[in-house]
């Protein structure tokens, strides 16, 4: 991976000022991971690949609220169709629905610095923040650098 920025997508093409308050008052925006990645050093099938082995157990359970929902964006057709064998090999090898949701990016909003690298900052927090850390609900938004 070349980059990863925590952010929130997925809301309202009308929203304007998107913050992690907005999301957790259920704004419809959700909590993703923007990837930039060299396709020629890590493919988007082994991208993937690390998606279901974080999400596998949110990926069969539908959430509530749009900020807890497994989802992946994606940012051209052949992504999409990448994702899509994915899921039905996922389905196939859990015996169980996937409930993620496949969507075309379309905005996304930047989270607070205070977001970005949060285990590394809070290293001495690292057992309880990683149990938090919003890697089930990771989005796959970005590739192609």
């Amino acid at each position: 991976m070349l980059a990863t920025r925590v952010g929130y997508t997925g809301g309202p093409r009308t929203s304007r000022s998107v913050t992690y308050d907005s999301v957790c008052d259920d704004d419809g925006h959700t909590e993703a991971v923007r990837v930039t990645f060299d396709p020629s050093v890590l493919s988007y099938d082994a991208l993937l690949r690390e998606f279901w082995d974080i999400s596998a157990s949110r990926a069969t359970t539908t959430r509530r609220k749009a900020q807890y929902k497994s989802a992946i964006w994606t940012t051209n057709d052949a992504q999409a169709a990448h994702v899509a064998i994915a899921m039905r090999e996922k389905a196939e090898e859990l015996g169980m629905e996937i409930v993620t949701e496949v969507r075309a990016l379309d905005a996304w909003h930047d989270a607070e610095e205070r977001h970005q690298k949060y285990v590394e900052k809070n290293r001495a927090n690292k057992a309880r923040s990683i149990h938090w850390f919003p890697y089930d609900r990771v989005g796959v938004v970005n590739a192609d650098p």
